[in-house]
């Protein structure tokens, strides 16, 4: 019971739905960084993931139901754009001399905080 309270809680979920966005997050960072620059690669990987982010969390994670809620994306939207110039805006903040990738690591878990509370409390209220 308890097992199956914790896979079905929202906040399991949205880890599951978060280790995938971060995934692809990651990836496309890591591809584009060097050709677009940290700033800008932060916000294109993010916007990857934020994709695969409103599709998995508005059907599985928060269980919206079919169809689409102009209001609610347009929050989902606000909420994923601050996120994504907060936390590329602090990872040029970071010393060059700390690796990208640990650098990208930091503000991911930033982003994930903000975002997980925002999403729950305001997006898919």
């Amino acid at each position: 019971m308890l097992v199956s309270k914790l896979f079905g809680s929202q906040a399991f979920r949205f880890a599951a739905v978060g280790v995938s966005n971060t995934a692809i997050d990651f990836i496309v960072f890591m591809l584009l960084q060097h050709l677009t620059g940290v700033a800008a690669a932060q916000i294109i990987g993010y916007s990857a993931g934020t994709a695969n982010s409103y599709y998995w969390n508005r059907k599985w994670t928060f269980a919206r139901g079919k169809g689409w809620d102009g209001a609610e994306l347009i929050r989902f939207l606000l909420v994923n754009l601050s996120v994504a110039l907060i936390t590329s805006f602090v990872i040029t903040l970071i010393p060059a001399t700390i690796p990208v990738w640990i650098a990208k690591l930091c503000v991911t878990v930033l982003g994930l905080g903000i975002n997980f509370g925002f999403s729950k409390l305001w997006v898919f209220r």
